[in-house]
């Protein structure tokens, strides 16, 4: 019976042990934009949409990617490369979070997370009764 038991508890623990080190290797921590030009691993960069003259996002229909420049909290800037759906809220996003890896001076991104624009804070629910639709 003892036997039994240490057999269950290697097989759990292995499977635990791997469970916990599959985990921690999908994990992409976020990082700053000098970070991540050093990083050899996927990374996530939080940062500010610019949108100036020569800064401003486009449609490159030679990479089929969209093209756009972000700005972390330390005032360093860098290109992003993204070849996925442009997110819907994007073209009013103030900030987003870009997970990929730096190439060339260039964060190639797979996946976008845009923050929501801050126009929409504040603004009464359309589901919200109005006062004059008080209950009976």
């Amino acid at each position: 019976m003892k036997t039994a038991y240490i057999i269950a508890a290697l097989i759990i623990s292995t499977a635990l042990g791997f469970t916990m080190w599959a985990f921690s290797n999908s994990m992409t921590p976020y990082v700053n934009i000098k970070q991540a030009r050093v990083s050899s691993t996927p990374v996530q960069v939080r940062g500010k949409i610019l949108r100036k003259t020569g800064r401003l996002p486009y449609y490159d229909n030679k990479e089929n990617a969209l093209r756009f420049w972000i700005e972390d909290a330390n005032k360093e800037q860098i290109e992003v490369v993204y070849k996925g759906a442009k997110p819907e809220a994007f073209d009013t996003a103030p900030e987003t979070a870009a997970h990929g890896l730096v190439r060339d001076g260039k964060l190639y991104s797979d996946s976008l997370v845009v923050k929501c624009p801050s126009k929409y804070e504040g603004e009464k629910s359309p589901y919200q009764k109005k006062k004059s639709e008080g209950t009976t």
